[in-house]
């Protein structure tokens, strides 16, 4: 007697977050107008190269990142994602180095530009996670004993000109969509994560949708997004996410979430 076929898996949503997910929490984003970059010069607090020359600016830079971020709240469109994915429905990547997701009750989120309360030794390899308190670049070191680095340390956050070991992990889950799964990419212009591009590779029969505060945020080939994506929503993220699940019925949960699940 022949076995019978394998039960299809449930379909899947890749939920991708950009800045615009967190401004409604109040952190101020890094690109477009009135972004962090527009006062700030990106070689001197975000170049690979040249950060250890400028380690002071550096970690004052990232010390105030780290104080506004203890300062905010996730908002609703952060809980409605760890809602989906506490019920198994999504798999979570996010180009934001704040932890307003994890706070809102994810457990396994995959940052790809890295983390804003982790700091990283360049001498040896080592992270760990500050949480929100200040470095001093003049006394601070590696806590790792048999290295105790101090100009080696620098927040673990992806510098411009420095390798990004996570997106290997976000190429293999874009490549494991399937016909019936889903991607939403949430806040983001697409600028520095070409998710559409991505797209070209996922199977057929991919519903993707993108939401944009403003179409003008969109810094990518109009033409090339409007094919990858399906739906395109014009909307703050918390309205966004309760219109994806009128798309995607499938993803409506009563879960409860356990909000700030790692404190603040």
């Amino acid at each position: 007697m022949p076995s019978a076929p394998p039960a299809a898996r449930p379909p899947k949503l890749i939920v991708f977050s950009g800045a615009g997910i967190s401004a409604e929490s109040g952190l101020q984003t890094f690109r477009g107008s009135g972004g962090l970059w527009e006062n700030h010069d990106l070689n001197e607090v975000c170049n690979y190269q040249t950060w250890k020359a400028n380690a002071a600016l550096v970690h004052r830079f990232y010390n105030e990142r780290r104080t506004q971020l203890r300062s905010v709240e996730p908002n609703s469109a952060h809980t409605r994602i760890a809602q989906w994915q506490l019920a198994g429905h999504a798999d979570v990547i996010t180009a934001n180095v704040d932890d307003l997701l994890e706070r809102a009750g994810c457990g396994d989120v995959l940052h790809v530009h890295g983390r804003l309360t982790g700091m990283l030794c360049t001498a040896c390899g080592n992270r760990w996670d500050v949480g929100y308190a200040p470095w001093d670049p003049a006394t601070d070191r590696c806590t790792r004993e048999r290295c105790a680095s101090r100009k080696g340390v620098k927040p673990d956050v992806v510098f411009f000109g420095e390798i990004a070991p996570a997106y290997a992990d976000m190429y293999r889950a874009f490549g494991s969509l399937r016909p019936g799964d889903a991607v939403l990419a949430i806040g983001t212009s697409l600028a520095v994560v070409r998710v559409h591009e991505m797209l070209r590779e996922a199977a057929p029969g991919v519903t993707a949708i993108l939401n944009v505060l403003n179409l003008e945020d969109i810094q990518a080939d109009a033409v090339s997004v409007g094919r990858a994506f399906r739906h395109i929503l014009v909307s703050p993220a918390s309205e966004a996410v309760k219109r994806v699940e009128e798309i995607l019925p499938w993803l409506q949960t009563g879960a409860a979430v356990d909000f700030q699940r790692t404190g603040t």
